[in-house]
């Protein structure tokens, strides 16, 4: 199980890494670490700095933490592994702020937005002509969903009486007796989260296009272009999931105590699907038309951002905006029903999520 828990952090601390390296491509063009700034300083010297330095401190955080994490594996178990991927992300978000705040206060101390024409654009013509959803793509999760249940059937009469339920580092540590909770336990899981990731998929259809007052026509095409991949993506990422699951319940059913060989198999398609899925984000400003330029940049609302991250405008009455970071939406927590609804449904899933397992058995 040493080697199994060394490839699993060499494999999460290299994915980590990556994405993190990948932060300053992963927001609109005019964002950079969190900060609105305009067209003339995109490529400000400072911000080509601090973008360095992020990626350069990244990477070498990266190789320490990987280092160390496998240091601890073989020392103290894979128990461990967490720890490692908790200081990455620690790390992550702290070189962030960083970066977050030396441009905040270069573009304050130089008043970046002095004498820039400010404006706001909209597509409306998401609403009367919005992008089709590929909903012939679906059939690739349930037909892994399908697959699944079917060699679950099969199997289900020559299964032991007692079911492991719980792996840690693909050793078993946990047993359930023989029943249709504790044998298709990953069958429900696979069906939630293609049911969630695929409704994201739908939401991104019907959200905002967040249009560049700069270049309408083409962020606006580019957004159309966009979508059309990314809800492409979200459902392949679904699919390559339901595979890494179907690993895993070939793992319960085995009940073999020791099942470390198929971890790769179950961490594998997943980290195909998101390395698909960041590709995914990081070309969806690619798509330009050369030359075209109104001479307007987006609206300075830096005073609405905390860190970057964190939308609050009691003033707005939406529930969630544009992520500033990634792709999606973020909720408004100046928006108090909207926030402790957020947080009321979040309780409910981690609650589901930890009850579930009992409730199975």
């Amino acid at each position: 199980m040493t080697t199994t828990g060394v490839v699993a952090n060499v494999v999460l601390m290299a994915l980590l890494s990556y994405l993190a390296w990948l932060t300053p491509v992963l927001s609109a063009r005019s964002v950079r670490f969190g900060v609105r700034v305009p067209d003339d300083r995109i490529e400000d010297p400072l911000v080509r700095r601090e973008t360095a330095r992020f990626r350069t401190t990244v990477l070498v955080a990266g190789v320490v933490i990987a280092l160390a994490g496998v240091g601890l594996i073989l020392t103290a178990g894979i128990a461990l592994l967490p720890a490692a991927v908790l200081a990455m992300v620690i790390v992550w978000y702290l070189l962030y702020v960083r970066a977050n705040r030396v441009i905040t206060a270069a573009k304050r101390e130089q008043n970046w937005y002095e004498g820039v024409r400010q404006g706001v654009t909209a597509d409306t013509s998401l609403r009367s002509d919005p992008p089709r959803f590929p909903w012939a793509w679906l059939l690739l999760p349930l037909l892994v969903v399908a697959a699944t249940v079917v060699a679950g059937v099969l199997r289900y009469p020559d299964l032991p009486d007692a079911l492991p339920v719980h792996f840690s580092g693909g050793t078993a540590d946990r047993f359930a007796p023989k029943s249709v909770g504790s044998a298709f336990q990953v069958v429900f899981i696979q069906a939630v989260l293609t049911v969630l990731l695929c409704v994201v998929g739908v939401l991104v259809f019907r959200g905002p296009a967040d249009v560049d007052p700069a270049r309408p026509a083409a962020s606006a095409q580019a957004h159309r272009k966009f979508v059309a991949r990314l809800g492409k993506a979200l459902i392949g990422l679904a699919t390559l999931f339901d595979a890494g699951l179907f690993a895993a319940a070939w793992a319960t059913w085995d009940a073999e105590p020791d099942a470390g060989f198929l971890l790769p198999l179950t961490l594998g398609p997943i980290a195909v699907g998101v390395a698909i899925l960041v590709a995914i984000v990081v070309g969806r400003h690619r798509d330009r038309e050369p030359g075209e330029h109104t001479g307007l940049s987006h609206r300075d609302d830096d005073d609405n951002w905390i860190g970057g991250v964190l939308y609050r405008n009691p003033a707005d009455p939406s529930w969630f905006v544009a992520r500033r970071f990634g792709v999606g939406w973020t909720v408004n927590v100046g928006n108090r029903t909207a926030l402790v609804t957020c947080l009321g449904l979040t309780a409910a899933l981690v609650l589901l999520g930890i009850f579930l397992p009992y409730l199975l058995r």
